[in-house]
């Protein structure tokens, strides 16, 4: 299994996305998010190539779809990078920090 990297600006999608469920819905809803991107962050781990290649956003970047959300991501060396974790209706392409 590769060794996970959460970058920063994932960390704050994925903060921001558990504080919307939150404070939009019911915070069950929000542990249930968080739990479900876990599962599919251990198996992007053991199964990097699973998500669609993204060469236009750079080398070796990824993305794989969890329900309404995008998780894009690379593998460098041993390490799975998140690097942005979005809603699928925002345009991938016109995201920051990649």
């Amino acid at each position: 299994m590769l060794q996970l990297q959460i970058t920063v600006p994932a960390k704050a999608d994925i903060t921001g996305i558990a504080d919307y469920i939150t404070t939009n819905s019911y915070e069950k809803y929000a542990i249930d998010f968080s739990n479900k991107l876990n599962k599919v962050l251990s198996l992007l781990g053991h199964n990097p190539n699973i998500g669609t290649a993204r060469p236009r956003s750079g080398e070796g970047i990824r993305l794989h779809p969890m329900n309404k959300v995008n998780i894009i991501y690379r593998v460098k060396g041993d390490q799975l990078q998140i690097l942005r974790v979005h809603h699928s209706a925002l345009d991938s392409n016109k995201l920051k920090n990649i």
